[in-house]
């Protein structure tokens, strides 16, 4: 009978079965050829072949050399008694082909179902199912004493024997039964567990979330997407009737010319022709030979060139001077006064196809509230920064160069514009009607009841409560959408450009009148839209 350790060399270490038609590579490792091939197969994707045993690279796929030897052994030791078709044979029994059932980790042997009966049941004696990967006893005894480890040093971070507790350096350590240790070790388990599957359901929810934010967010794409094309439906098909308006009363100028200077035409080609007969009569007068006829005819002639003159005068007053031209001047009020219309218009448009953002051009800067170093403009929409010096503020005007706008929102949805210049340093933003006029605090963004815009050496950035937050810009930044939806508590900024960027929303819950507020510092200035 081949023992445990005889076995145990001749098992493959891929498929940890005893070898079948073994092969040796290069490095000296053997192995079963089906698993080998198997291997350098999945290592072909990668075009790097090894040795799983040592990890040595080949070059190109190696060569497989059929060992002869360790096939003859397998055959001889194993064909009959270990394994037959695939099933792991009883080692005790001699002369038998019976099947093991078990296999005992302490003697390292397969057990039938008759030496399990007579198998020792002590506690040393572990039973795995055959096929088990349970360490070999080898792996789970002491290497100094050869005995099975029992205990846990905490102190060393190793497994013990009994005798390594008593005869080694172990006494005074705190230990532990392996058995207690496993209980201990199980219990952390199942709270690491109970973490991880809490973990996974969260982890779960958020992807089902993620895949609802994503389906609303395609419906909405799509909503939009269908308001968006009936929105310039509408609109292609006002431009078509303005554009058919302006056309028409071009064709209407047109043909009112073509018939006049028809007429005209119709009215000359028949005085031609009389003019052309009195010049034949006056010819046919120069060829006359008789005296007495031709000064009769003349003097008919000569008599009434008075009433001819006149007739010419007369005719060229009736028909006029044939400066007939289009009235372009009537077509540039026509056109201006559709476009007027299709600007009214556009607002029920959008209301129509559920687009109701207006902008408020109505605004104006508060002169009360006005620092004395902030310029404003006759129209009170423009504020710039005026080196002058400062003097005592009042209750209701800033300590520093800021200024609020004369109207506030508290409710609703809104949209303004805001120009603003592209050096020096400015803010721009919402406060509310309360907010402090002195000290560092009343500063927009610098205190919880403002919020702002900030650029700073070429530097954006959005600042709320003193909290900032850099925001990155393509190109110069010359002028600022800013959106309130006062309900939903959403302030947002959006770069005014070819396309249109978002630069930030802030989020909250407004309790107060919000005021549009400004900040001008340096050459700086801003610049509500009309």
């Amino acid at each position: 009978m081949a023992s445990a350790k005889v076995r145990e060399e001749l098992c493959c270490s891929l498929c940890l079965d005893i070898y079948s038609d073994p092969v040796c590579l290069s490095c000296g490792h053997h192995f079963c050829k089906t698993c080998i091939e198997n291997v350098f197969l999945r290592q072909k994707e990668t075009k790097v072949y090894s040795c799983p045993e040592c990890r040595a690279i080949f070059k190109k796929k190696p060569e497989l050399t059929r060992s002869r030897k360790l096939c003859n052994i397998v055959e001889h030791l194993f064909s009959d008694k270990t394994k037959q078709d695939g099933v792991i044979l009883c080692t005790y029994c001699i002369g038998f082909n019976m099947h093991a059932t078990k296999r005992c980790l302490l003697c390292e042997a397969f057990l039938c179902e008759e030496h399990l009966k007579v198998h020792s049941k002590s506690q040393e004696h572990v039973l795995t199912e055959t096929n088990s990967s349970v360490l070999l006893e080898s792996e789970r005894k002491c290497h100094s004493h050869k005995e099975i480890l029992k205990y846990y040093c905490y102190q060393d971070n190793i497994s013990l024997c009994a005798s390594c507790l008593t005869n080694g350096k172990h006494g005074t350590h705190q230990v532990n039964t392996l058995s207690n240790l496993c209980k201990y070790k199980m219990e952390e388990l199942k709270h690491v567990l109970d973490k991880i599957l809490l973990t996974r359901r969260n982890v779960g929810k958020q992807v089902h979330d993620l895949k609802a934010q994503v389906k609303q967010v395609q419906e909405k794409a799509n909503e939009l997407k269908v308001r968006t094309i009936n929105l310039f439906v509408d609109i292609r098909k006002q431009v078509d009737e303005l554009e058919n308006q302006v056309l028409d009363e071009i064709s209407r100028q047109k043909d009112d010319i073509e018939e006049k200077v028809s007429d005209n035409i119709q009215e000359l080609e028949i005085w031609k022709d009389d003019l052309y007969q009195k010049i034949l009569h006056i010819e046919e007068l120069f060829g006359v030979n008789d005296a007495v006829s031709f000064l009769k005819e003349c003097k008919l002639i000569l008599g009434n060139a008075t009433d001819f003159e006149n007739n010419i005068r007369m005719e060229h007053m009736r028909i006029g001077t044939f400066n007939h031209k289009l009235d372009d001047v009537l077509i540039s009020v026509t056109l201006q006064n559709s476009l007027n219309n299709l600007v009214h218009s556009m607002a029920k448009l959008k209301a129509k196809r559920g687009f109701h953002l207006e902008a408020d051009c109505n605004l104006v800067m508060d002169c009360n509230t006005a620092h004395t170093t902030v310029a404003l403009s006759q129209d009170l929409k423009t504020a710039s920064y005026l080196k002058a010096e400062a003097k005592q503020p009042t209750l209701e005007r800033f300590a520093s160069s800021q200024v609020l706008s004369t109207t506030g929102f508290k409710s609703g949805e809104h949209y303004l514009e805001v120009q603003v210049s592209t050096t020096g340093y400015w803010v721009v933003g919402m406060a509310y009607a309360t907010i402090r006029k002195t000290g560092n605090e009343s500063l927009i963004g610098c205190n919880e009841k403002s919020w702002g815009l900030v650029m700073l050496n070429n530097n954006l950035s959005a600042l709320h409560n003193s909290e900032s937050k850099s925001i990155r810009i393509d190109g110069p930044l010359r002028a600022l959408g800013i959106y309130l939806n006062y309900e939903q508590g959403q302030l947002s900024f959006y770069k005014l450009s070819n396309p249109i960027r978002h630069l930030h929303t802030f989020y909250t819950s407004f309790t107060e009148t919000l005021l549009p507020a400004f900040y001008v510092c340096g050459n700086s200035w801003v610049r509500l839209c009309s």
